[in-house]
């Protein structure tokens, strides 16, 4: 018999499904340290939501999800421990969240402010289009070789993740069972919402190694962003027998075994995730 849940508010499941991000894009907001603290307890608070509706509206606006999400995180760090993000006045400008406080405006990231940021253009001039972060790169070469790609793609993830998603199938090309390129494709294709994508990258990087744990651990993120929990945490178990340091693993588990109602594995599962992350 299932035993009711330990903890109110909103489950992962649950705040995903109210903002509108899959549930991995809001574990991964508690791993950036973007939420109240409270969150370690696998439980969400409205204020909680409240920044994670501010996330999507990012995300929504063009910023990648990445920088979005690691921006303010940064901000976060920033402001008193009271303070909500929620209350804040928040947008983006040249590719950057940045915040508005009265006359004046600045980087969420920095503290750099930004001058003028409220002055319209004159009337009658041609407005400029909004700024797009340079994310193309080097000059194009003659003979870019697999390497060259895949650091390219790496330099692109937090800024263009379609652009990243391009550069890594120019190293299949030349590389087509490289694990940690499948891999790094999957991820970028579940976070850009094509699950079927991402499961096949993943299921080709365990074709070339079956006891890969990232991939069999993506697999389940992927099954849990689908709702199929029982698929989800078989992954997750099998990724923990081959790597049983993989704190991930454990706080995912935790997530569905609370929604489930399973609080002793919850339990278990947290506190094998709060100490692997001391």
């Amino acid at each position: 018999m299932k035993s009711s849940r330990v903890w109110t508010a909103y489950s992962t499941r649950d705040a995903a499904q109210f903002v509108g991000l899959t549930e991995s894009a809001v574990r991964g907001c508690v791993r950036a340290g973007l939420l109240s603290k409270d969150t370690s307890r696998l439980r969400f608070s409205f204020r909680d939501l409240l920044v994670l509706k501010m996330l999507k509206a990012l995300v929504g606006s063009g910023l990648p999800l990445r920088r979005a999400r690691r921006e303010l995180a940064q901000l976060r760090r920033r402001v008193p421990p009271e303070a909500s993000l929620a209350s804040l006045s928040i947008s983006t400008e040249g590719g950057h969240v940045v915040v508005r406080d009265g006359q004046h405006a600045y980087r969420a990231d920095n503290g750099q402010l930004f001058f003028n940021f409220d002055m319209p253009a004159p009337q009658g001039d041609m407005q400029a289009m909004p700024v797009r972060h340079e994310v193309s790169g080097p000059e194009p070469m003659a003979e870019r070789t697999p390497d060259d790609w895949f650091e390219l793609a790496l330099t692109l993830e937090d800024d263009d993740a379609e652009a990243a998603v391009a550069a890594y199938e120019k190293v299949l090309e030349a590389r087509p069972s490289c694990t940690e390129t499948l891999i790094n494709l999957g991820r970028l294709r579940a976070e850009l919402g094509q699950a079927e994508a991402a499961e096949a990258c993943f299921k080709m990087a365990l074709a070339e190694n079956p006891d890969d744990a990232t991939a069999i651990y993506n697999l389940g993120v992927v099954a849990q962003d689908l709702g199929d929990d029982d698929q989800a945490v078989a992954h997750y178990h099998r990724a923990l027998e081959l790597d049983p340091g993989f704190a991930e693993a454990h706080y995912n588990l935790a997530t569905i075994f609370d929604r489930q109602g399973q609080s002793q594995a919850a339990i278990r599962h947290i506190n094998e995730y709060r100490k692997l992350t001391r």
